[in-house]
């Protein structure tokens, strides 16, 4: 049987969890005929620099991995590469010239930039105090009253005026031109990821798309949905308190990648309390929000058009909404400044004071019971 590697690229925030989660799933059903391997973040971020600078021992990670690989398939996933293109097809590269494999698939999924952007903010962005008082004080720079806003509303807004969209086309066109020399021996393929609206089993359109030949009849009980997030006390809390925190004051919080597990517990006990978020859309119509998503994927859809046609993607994925229109910067400007005039600022305060307090009572449970 031919040998084939299968590199998982993610993205980040595209199932990239849940596939994982099913992969590993498959690899113990399998007892070792599929290897499977989920990556080292910091070795390959090394890797990425030491290549980037032709330094020696620029692969020496990437070999120990793949020289463990005893399996006709095998499958390395990290989310990271999906924005090291050079890195990937390195290892491609290796994989066919150094390890004896016969031929690779690169493997990629993504989502519709705005969603991206929002599912983003609520797993790293909400705790990233350098993102979120840069984003203050482009709205102190435009003379906008910030307080009025949530760091989610700031983080949309300054995304929309000033911001770059992930490229998928780009991306991809990347993925392709970095393997083009391997005289089609390696692949790439890509898709959106499941939806509600558009749903579909992620595990087995990897298998199909990859051409893995598993010999599992079904793999239904293996298709892992795996999503959790955190609580809107949790992301709204911590995002207001570190917002009003001034730059050089430091706070237990944990920042982006840190503290997950602590933080989910965090949210446990938060889920335990009254309700707190009950006023939360009376004080902030989603209807700014909804405005900003709009733009953003009318300012994205030629970008994606393109990437649906060059990877033979579904253009449903990715279609803006009937009412999608994009902005000028002085149309945001005034966009939100409009909308400012209609919130009230002391009712914001409060209720952002009593989201603070639930938190900080939640998080102070957790710290004495540990």
């Amino acid at each position: 049987m031919s040998r084939t590697l299968v590199i998982h690229v993610g993205a980040q925030k595209c199932a990239s969890s849940s596939l994982q989660a099913s992969l590993r799933l498959v690899h113990q059903a399998l007892k070792g005929r599929l290897g499977f391997c989920f990556l080292n973040p910091a070795q390959l971020r090394a890797a990425d620099v030491a290549l980037a600078k032709q330094s020696d021992g620029a692969f020496d990670y990437v070999d120990q991995v793949l020289s463990r690989q005893v399996c006709d398939q095998v499958v390395i996933s990290h989310e990271m590469l999906g924005n090291r293109p050079a890195l990937v097809s390195s290892i491609a590269e290796r994989a066919l010239g150094v390890f004896s494999f016969d031929r690779v698939v690169i493997s990629g999924y993504t989502r519709l930039q705005s969603n991206y952007h929002v599912s983003s903010f609520a797993q790293w962005y909400f705790r990233d105090r350098k993102k979120l008082l840069s984003d203050v004080k482009i709205f102190r720079d435009l003379g906008l009253p910030w307080r009025k806003f949530t760091a989610q509303e700031r983080s949309l807004f300054v995304l929309s005026l000033t911001g770059k969209d992930r490229n998928w086309c780009a991306n991809y066109r990347r993925f392709l031109a970095g393997v083009s020399h391997l005289s089609g021996r390696v692949r790439v393929v890509s898709c959106h990821m499941p939806t509600r609206q558009l749903p579909y089993s992620l595990l087995q359109h990897f298998v199909e798309s990859t051409g893995l030949d598993l010999g599992l009849e079904d793999l239904s009980s293996m298709d892992v949905r795996k999503n959790q997030s955190f609580h809107p006390v949790v992301i709204h809390g911590v995002s207001s308190f570190s917002s009003d925190l001034p730059a050089n004051r430091q706070s237990f919080f944990p920042g982006p990648h840190e503290g997950n597990r602590w933080l989910f517990r965090v949210c446990d006990r938060v889920s335990d309390q009254a309700d707190v978020m009950n006023e939360f859309e009376d004080l902030f119509s989603p209807a700014f929000e909804r405005r900003l998503l709009n733009h953003l994927d009318s300012r994205t859809a030629a970008d994606n058009h393109a990437y649906c046609e060059l990877m033979s993607v579904d253009q449903r994925y990715f279609q803006p909404s009937s009412d999608a229109v994009m902005m000028t910067g002085a149309e945001l400007k005034d966009l939100a400044s409009q909308m400012a005039k209609t919130r009230r600022l002391k009712a914001i305060q409060t209720f952002n004071r009593s989201i603070e307090d639930a938190f900080f009572n939640a998080a102070r449970k957790e710290i004495v019971s540990t």
